[in-house]
């Protein structure tokens, strides 16, 4: 791994790191349990001090996609940028952590890396994802979508939600798994949430 990818990875785990000591000194003065505003609080002036914002226009990436929580960007190249809101991570920025990393242990072969930071078109404060551009055939079947969750040790709930004793997964639609030129799936954005008991 080059040295570039070493310190996005290493962002990537800096601000989780971040949000979860904010979290823990939060909980125990007793405030609400609605971290969030706070959390983007923490992340812009993290941002600010360690110049991690991502400037989308340079170089130029091309708009591709916009969805509930993401603006979606091509670089033209091998990279897809995506400008995600927190929208999915409900009041706690924990969780789009959490998300990430899981989606980066099962699903390794398009891990998300973290660049920085930016806003989107709506002026809403972002995180810079970047995950690895797929060549890709067509979009999987749901028969293939199946096997493949079911090989990793998942059960079926719907057509597009799978469950283990640790994770639900959602949204695995056709449209958000790729079957890739090389005969291997994609799995690129997969909504995941920790089981509760």
């Amino acid at each position: 791994m080059d040295r570039k990818h070493h310190e996005i990875h290493s962002l990537l785990e800096e601000t989780a790191n971040l949000i979860r000591r904010s979290k823990t000194a939060t909980r125990d003065a007793e405030t609400p349990k609605s971290y969030k505003g706070e959390q983007i609080e923490i992340l812009t002036t993290f941002a600010n001090a360690r110049k991690a914002w991502v400037n989308i226009n340079t170089p130029p990436l091309i708009f591709l996609d916009k969805g509930g929580e993401n603006e979606v960007y091509y670089d033209s190249c091998s990279s897809v940028y995506k400008l995600n809101n927190f929208e999915y991570a409900g009041d706690d920025l924990d969780n789009f952590y959490k998300r990430i990393e899981i989606h980066n242990t099962l699903f390794c072969n398009v891990p998300y890396c973290l660049s920085g930071f930016a806003y989107n078109s709506e002026h809403e404060f972002c995180a810079v994802l970047i995950q690895p551009y797929v060549k890709a055939k067509r979009e999987a079947t749901e028969e293939e979508i199946k096997a493949h969750m079911t090989a990793l040790g998942f059960e079926m709930d719907y057509p597009d939600e799978f469950h283990n004793d640790q994770y639900c997964i959602f949204d695995v639609a056709p449209n958000n798994v790729l079957y890739g030129i090389d005969g291997r799936l994609y799995f690129i954005d997969p909504q995941i949430r920790l089981r509760t008991s």
